[in-house]
């Protein structure tokens, strides 16, 4: 399909999806400790919370893989191509998860899906809002959820979405939130955002 092959998403997203892969059943439920201000000291974080990052950071590479004075003029629609492309990662990365949960029993791997959601939801609001300077904001979140997101050790205020427990309903619904809310923003026209860069 020419629109895959104008994102490059036919050869990026499999070599993501891979290494996606490889990384969450390799760290399963591998601790990490990283700094916290407001917690006060370090902070055990689950590695697994940091491998959707490589799969958003490679979806936010294909959509920025673009031509905005042909797409903008254009009677294809291609915004809710990238959008069914966005929701298909996210469906995978669910999928993953799953998978992994059933064969290693790692219980973190069912965040994989909601984190995905929430992060490819935030690469696409950041998308539309700033172009392609926003590569780096889904990509610090993490860093910032540990940094300023935790009350205590142990537990993080409910607007870090990543760091919540599997399971946990507001962070899923946060996520959802996010991911309808970026969407929304990436089926606007482009003029709609004064600020977006080519």
């Amino acid at each position: 399909m020419w629109w895959l092959r104008a994102r490059r998403a036919h050869t990026r997203l499999p070599l993501g999806f891979l290494m996606f892969t490889l990384l969450a059943a390799i760290v399963q439920d591998t601790p990490l400790f990283l700094p916290s201000i407001w917690a006060g000291g370090s902070e055990l974080v689950q590695a697994v919370t940091l491998v959707p990052l490589v799969l958003t950071s490679v979806l936010f590479d294909c959509l920025h893989t673009r031509l905005d004075a042909a797409e903008n003029t254009g009677i294809r629609p291609v915004r809710f191509f990238d959008v069914l492309l966005t929701l298909g990662v996210v469906v995978l990365a669910l999928a993953v998860g799953e998978v992994i949960v059933m064969v290693t029993g790692a219980a973190s791997a069912e965040t994989l899906g909601r984190n995905t959601a929430f992060l490819a939801g935030l690469t696409l609001l950041c998308g539309a809002l700033f172009g392609r300077s926003a590569v780096l904001v889904p990509a610090l979140w993490p860093l910032i959820s540990v940094l300023f997101g935790m009350r205590a050790a142990g537990d993080p205020y409910p607007w870090t979405i990543l760091l919540e427990p599997p399971g946990t309903w507001y962070a899923s619904t946060g996520a959802l939130l996010m991911l309808a809310v970026g969407v929304g923003a990436h089926l606007l026209p482009p003029n709609r955002f004064v600020r977006r860069a080519a």
